[in-house]
């Protein structure tokens, strides 16, 4: 059920699913930046179930970063089993370690838990963001091991 002050924030300019992605995608940037990666591309158009959303590099390792974002409540997941091996393995071919990083946003004007999901354009929000999770393929033989590594994945 709509609230009158859903309806007033709808009234705005909501954002599309492309900008809450690109939206999550600068804040990873940031956050990357912050930790000392010098950041060489992020691309929103890059291909989400092949394609890192960034490339960065620190310390001599280079790093593929997997950014998935989400409104309130939910956290940005990888899209399957599938997508999260595609996307190690294509680390992998060019040596670099892949990352996931789960981020959620929720809309700061928000004064009920409805509220808080309505993806308004031009309003502040409160950003949920643990940190970089480190994705790999288990090793032959610990199938179990899967099921710990990809805890994030749909």
């Amino acid at each position: 059920m709509w609230t009158s002050r859903m309806l007033t924030m709808i009234e705005k300019e909501l954002m599309t699913a492309a900008d809450i992605h690109a939206f999550g995608i600068e804040i990873v940037c940031k956050q990357l930046q912050e930790a000392e990666w010098v950041v060489e591309s992020a691309d929103v158009f890059a291909d989400p179930m092949t394609e890192p959303q960034i490339v960065g590099h620190k310390d001599g390792e280079i790093g593929f970063f997997v950014v998935r974002t989400a409104m309130y409540p939910d956290r940005g997941r990888i899209e399957g089993e599938e997508v999260f091996q595609t996307q190690v393995r294509h680390a992998g071919a060019h040596g670099a370690s892949c990352y996931f990083a789960s981020v959620s946003i929720a809309n700061s004007e928000g004064k009920t838990e409805e509220d808080m999901s309505v993806p308004v354009k031009g309003v502040a929000y409160h950003v949920a963001f643990d940190g970089l999770v480190k994705m790999a393929l288990p090793e032959p033989g610990t199938a179990e091991n899967a099921k710990d590594e990809s805890s994030m994945v749909n």
